[in-house]
C-alpha cells in the first residue's frame, strides 16, 4: 500500500508540476506592471564624436555615420573625464554619450553629456 501512495503522490506532484510550467509559458508577456511600462519612454542614449558645438545646440556623428543635432539647455549637465564641466569644455572630435529627452515633433534636449 505504501508503495502505491507514494508512486500516486509521485504523479500528482509531476502533473502539478507541468501544470505549472505550462501555465507560466502561457502568460501574457504584455501583462507587465504599469511601472514598468512607464520606464522613459522619451529618453534616448546616443553616443559618437562631436562634429559641432554650440551654445544651444551640439551635433555628433555615430558608429553608423548618421548625423544628431541635439539642444542644449542651462539645465543640461556635462561631464568630462568623471568630473563636472562646462559646456565649453565640449571640443569637435570629443568622443561623448548623450542623455536626451524627446522634445516637440522630432526634436531632443542633451540631459547630460559625457566627455570621455
Amino acid at each position: 500500500m505504501t508503495k502505491l501512495s507514494r508512486a500516486l503522490g509521485a504523479a500528482m506532484l509531476c502533473l502539478g508540476l507541468l501544470v505549472s510550467a505550462n501555465v507560466l509559458a502561457n502568460q501574457d508577456p504584455m501583462a507587465q506592471p504599469a511601472k514598468e511600462k512607464q520606464k522613459k519612454p522619451d529618453m534616448v542614449t546616443i553616443s559618437g564624436t562631436v562634429s559641432a558645438i554650440s551654445d544651444s545646440s551640439l551635433t555628433i556623428v555615430d558608429s553608423d555615420k548618421k548625423e544628431h543635432t541635439i539642444a542644449i539647455t542651462g539645465d543640461t549637465k556635462v561631464t568630462k573625464a568623471g568630473k563636472d564641466a562646462a559646456l565649453t569644455d565640449v571640443k569637435a572630435n570629443d568622443s561623448v554619450v548623450v542623455e536626451a529627452k524627446k522634445g516637440s515633433g522630432d526634436t531632443w534636449t542633451a540631459v547630460k553629456i559625457l566627455v570621455s
